[in-house]
């Protein structure tokens, strides 16, 4: 029954979505394949773009049922090991062990550790506003709420499988993950 509404829920979002009929299936398909998967597990190699810097981080995540990521830093080495979790509304962020500190982005609405969760957030929940295919990838665009000032997330994907993600605010690009090994358990 659960499965039912929130595929009912997915095609009232997906209403927005500009593109064929197929791509608006695929992008429900790929909705409904990380809602119905009890963990999703992939690599997410980031870049944020602080305009007058950039870092670059490589992380372990694992999304579970309820969209709780659990990550670990694997790049750069000096906060590698470095474990933590980002879940809920707010998507508060903690650590297991170390505390490292990264300036906020977007409005202080995102943070680079923060990035694969509000991935997952809006490929899960989010508003879809267009979607269209690119060569093999399905690019899907979606807002992260109903807000007025939404994030901004661009997905490609092939299959059902995520290759990559930016997220924007107010049409500026702040995080872009190239990922690898999106696995569904």
């Amino acid at each position: 029954m659960i499965r039912i509404v929130l595929l009912f829920l997915t095609m009232i979002l997906l209403t927005g979505c500009g593109g064929t009929g197929d791509e608006m299936d695929s992008a429900l398909q790929l909705r409904s394949r990380c809602l119905g998967a009890q963990t999703v597990s992939f690599q997410a190699k980031m870049t944020a773009d602080y305009i007058d810097t950039m870092e670059q981080f490589t992380l372990k995540c694992e999304v579970d049922h309820d969209g709780i990521i659990t990550f670990s830093v694997e790049e750069p080495e000096e906060i590698s090991g470095i474990t933590g979790t980002v879940s809920g509304q707010e998507g508060m962020l903690t650590f297991d062990e170390k505390m490292i500190a990264f300036p906020l982005m977007a409005d202080e609405r995102l943070s680079p550790l923060s990035g694969p969760w509000v991935m997952m957030k809006a490929l899960r929940s989010g508003v879809i506003t267009a979607c269209v295919q690119e060569g093999d990838l399905l690019h899907v665009s979606v807002n992260d709420s109903y807000s007025d000032d939404p994030l901004t997330v661009e997905i490609w994907s092939e299959g059902m499988e995520v290759k990559s993600a930016e997220i924007s605010w107010q049409g500026r690009r702040f995080l872009s993950m190239e990922i690898e090994g999106f696995e569904y358990v």
